[in-house]
């Protein structure tokens, strides 16, 4: 969305006084999106533009709707069909940008073709190279898109240059842009335009739904509907059709109807095709919305508006956690949706309806003030970062996405998206651990129970994060995650398979505690447990004591990855046999991947472990060590094993490094490693020390759920019973986690105070647990206690009704338990 619809000009009061005040030359009804101060820059962006006449403008108009996805048949070179490029003097010809070669060409023909007849009966016609794979390429297609991108650009580059000079040929240029595209829209031909999946294509004028395909997905001008209405080229218009009106010069060109045309069969017309699919409230919706508002004042159509502030706090009101994240728990797509929820506010911002609008009505439209819950949503996206300002790269999430680097790092619970941090430091010094157990809701990886460690300025146990190539079924495998894989099957995550928060507590300054029951990621196992202590000794001196307890299946699998930005270097306390050659089980597939539709989280056809590459096998004979190395920075793991274990070192695709490009894939490797243990029932025990030139924790014992940590004649015990953890430092210090105590729960309250209303006087506590009849547990920090209530520090997120026993949660996802409630808090 163009930086300009943030603004708003004056709110018009009626359509009536709109066209009047059009008709008089007042001013648009959003300014331009640039000040004088950037006419001279703008004036060098429209320069190739304003070296064509209008006429030449008018005809690299696409005549046909453009593809976006086309692959290389040379050289295969990017990742999920992005190959090719165009510039200006092009045509309708393409380049790939991996090995130059220019396309389509002899080697390269157009083979196939289509012909859709338009509402006009005109011919739209679409020619491809298809290979013997049946793999198409639309070379001419993939040019016209490109031609659509460059024309809308600077279409309204030009309006802008026009609206802030009053020169007369920028906005002629302008006009005929918008002007042609209104001439040819109502012919173009919607099209399913999806990566490495056959091109398919129905009429114009046919709505949704279209036979097999989801809705949007069906489009015009990008390759889905959600960006199909011609917002820039509305935007262009607004400022063109002003004082010095273009149109009325352009008429030679256009036609005296040209306005009418723009804003019936351009602007109206994309509207209604994108309004007709309905709307399931993702993270692309929000841009709908905003295109919404924007056509809807430009054209003085109120319903346009009302609409889009409709679907806006439906979409709010259905698909937040309670404490803010976005429904799919990625902090890339929590930002995309939240980023262009606040372009739906700036738009719609200052908004009045015409005086006989019926009720509601709106009067100076301000929608921050309609919804406290995008704020909210705005602080949790600024916390959820690396300390590094990397945000945190969980599921589908761009590790190269970045916020503002953090001063210091502390702990954060996030229990309705499911997802916690230990942290502690300041600038250089700081650490975190991260752990998540919620379910798949959309971008999800097969990951839950997963941690991800950072210490001293770098990601020491990396979650790689997103991807489009090839490898993308790699990265959303449980096995390139740091957790246990049980009978080398991935998790088969879905929506029921939210994880329960036993324990979580940051009250105390040296040590951080949580525990995790995460059985629903395995139905099969009756525990699959992990708990993390953070231990923080002193300034950059921290390690966690990490406790993995499963029990169902017969196979377990314990993952440790190093670095994803870098291979470093690995060195262990053991020694390691020669290669291995492969860790695919017998029943597990090989098929190659082939782009980034290749997905399989069963392993029968692309198992997991194919990505495990110079496996070497070592069996255990003790407690053992591995140290990753990253230049003076490292990580050191000791680690307990059981009897049988068998050990494995490896290396795997780190994906990051090759970024988008397919070939460059197995060129950037990490390494890792993997504790074997056959049995049905396992613990998996360990401490993590990062460190900087020199290992700090001269050793590690595990004795039966005890580790002592030694480090400088200093010695500290961390003690695991089922539900108590106990620290005690020889520094002094010492940690209890406190005796659990529990009751029935009476009340939620959300009215005003957020708190719980016990049977009974409470305790002074930092947290208090609620356990949903059995099904659910979750955990809230206490602010203060007032007889027998709990005040929290945020919403419960749920309303109770003892009568009914019935407790419902209000926030994504939306659930609903049978009681009883009751709580659990820990006495000290």
């Amino acid at each position: 969305m163009a930086a300009g619809v943030q603004r708003t000009g004056e709110s018009r009061m009626a359509l009536l006084a709109l066209l009047a005040g059009l008709a008089l030359g007042a001013g648009p009804v959003y300014p331009p999106e640039y000040g004088k101060g950037d006419v001279e820059s703008l004036k060098q962006s429209v320069a190739d533009a304003m070296a064509l006449s209008p006429e030449e403008l008018y005809a690299l108009v696409p005549a046909c709707s453009g593809i976006y996805f086309c692959g290389c048949p040379h050289c295969d070179g990017g990742a999920q069909e992005h190959a090719m490029t165009w510039e200006l003097g092009m045509g309708d010809t393409v380049a790939c940008r991996y090995c130059g070669m220019q396309f389509p060409n002899e080697q390269y023909p157009n083979n196939r073709e289509k012909v859709v007849v338009a509402p006009s009966g005109a011919s739209q016609v679409y020619r491809w190279y298809e290979n013997d794979k049946g793999r198409q390429y639309f070379f001419e297609a993939r040019a016209w898109y490109e031609r659509w991108q460059w024309t809308r650009t600077r279409a309204l580059e030009l309006a802008n240059l026009f609206a802030l000079t009053d020169n007369a040929p920028y906005g002629d240029r302008a006009a005929a842009i918008v002007g042609r595209y209104a001439q040819v829209y109502p012919d173009y031909a919607i099209r399913f335009d999806y990566p490495f999946l056959p091109v398919r294509f129905w009429p114009a004028d046919q709505k949704w739904p279209y036979d097999g395909i989801a809705p949007f997905r069906g489009a015009k001008f990008y390759w889905w509907a959600y960006g199909d209405i011609p917002v820039k080229l509305a935007r262009a218009y607004d400022l063109v059709r002003t004082a010095g009106n273009a149109f009325e010069r352009m008429q030679g060109l256009l036609g005296e109807d040209i306005q009418r045309q723009i804003e019936d069969d351009l602007i109206r017309l994309g509207y209604e095709f994108v309004a007709a699919n309905p709307d399931n409230y993702g993270n692309m919706s929000p841009g709908v919305y905003t295109d919404m508002v924007v056509a809807g004042r430009i054209l003085g159509a109120p319903e346009m508006v009302h609409e889009a502030v409709k679907r806006f706090e439906t979409l709010i009101e259905r698909q937040f956690y309670m404490d803010g994240w976005w429904r799919e728990a990625a902090p890339s797509y929590h930002w995309q949706t939240v980023g262009n929820l606040r372009r739906v506010v700036d738009a719609a911002k200052g908004y009045s309806d015409p005086p006989d609008w019926p009720e509601p009505r709106f009067e100076d439209l301000d929608l921050a003030s309609r919804v406290p819950m995008l704020p909210k949503a705005h602080q949790v996206g600024c916390e959820g970062c690396l300390p590094n300002g990397r945000l945190m790269p969980v599921n589908d999430t761009w590790w190269f996405g970045t916020y503002k680097p953090l001063d210091a790092s502390v702990c954060r619970l996030w229990a309705g998206m499911g997802h916690a941090v230990l942290g502690a430091g300041k600038g250089d010094d700081q650490f975190q651990v991260h752990i998540n157990w919620g379910g798949a809701f959309g971008h999800t990886h097969m990951d839950s129970g997963a941690i991800l460690l950072f210490a001293r300025g770098k990601e020491l146990l990396s979650d790689i994060g997103y991807t489009h190539t090839r490898y993308r079924n790699w990265t959303i495998n449980s096995a390139s995650h740091n957790l246990v894989v049980v009978d080398q099957r991935s998790q088969p995550l879905t929506a029921h398979s939210i994880g329960n928060l036993r324990f979580y507590d940051d009250s105390y300054p040296h040590v951080h505690v949580v525990d995790v029951d995460v059985r629903p990621a395995y139905p099969g196992c009756s525990v699959y447990r992990r708990r993390l202590v953070h231990v923080h000794v002193d300034k950059g001196r921290d390690y966690v004591v990490d406790c993995f307890d499963v029990a169902g299946g017969a196979c377990h699998d314990y993952f440790l990855h190093g670095c994803a930005d870098e291979e470093g270097s690995l060195d262990t306390s053991v020694a390691f046999d020669g290669p291995i050659e492969s860790l695919v089980p017998d029943w597990g597939g090989t098929v190659e991947h082939t782009g980034e539709n290749s997905l399989d989280v069963s392993g029968e056809k692309h198992h997991a472990y194919m990505f495990f590459w110079n496996v070497r096998r070592a069996d255990s004979a003790g407690p053992w060590s591995a140290t990753w190395r990253y230049g003076a920075v490292g990580l050191k793991t000791f680690l307990a094993v059981e009897p049988g274990t068998t050990l494995y070192r490896f290396q795997a695709p780190s994906v990051r490094r090759a970024r988008d490009d397919d070939a460059k894939l197995d060129d950037y490797l990490m390494n890792g490693i993997m504790q074997r243990h056959e049995a049905e029932r396992s613990r998996f025990m360990a401490v993590h020390v990062p460190f900087e030139d020199t290992p700090w924790v001269d050793s590690v014992s595990f004795d039966n759920g005890v580790c002592t940590i030694r480090h400088g004649g200093i010695e500290a015990t961390v003690t695991l019973q089922d539900a108590r953890v106990h620290v005690a430092s020889s520094e002094g210090w010492s940690y209890d986690s406190g005796e659990p105590v529990s009751g029935r729960m009476a009340a939620a309250e959300r009215d005003g105070v957020f708190a719980l209303r016990v049977e009974t006087t409470a305790p002074e506590v930092d947290f208090v647990r609620v356990d949903f009849g059995g099904t659910r547990q979750t955990i809230y920090r206490v602010t203060k206690v007032v007889g027998d209530r709990l005040v929290l520090e945020d919403d419960p997120g749920f309303t109770y009704d003892p009568s009914a026993n019935k407790a419902r949660f209000v926030y994504f996802p939306h659930e609903t338990f049978d009681g009883p409630l009751t709580w659990t808090v820990w006495k000290r």
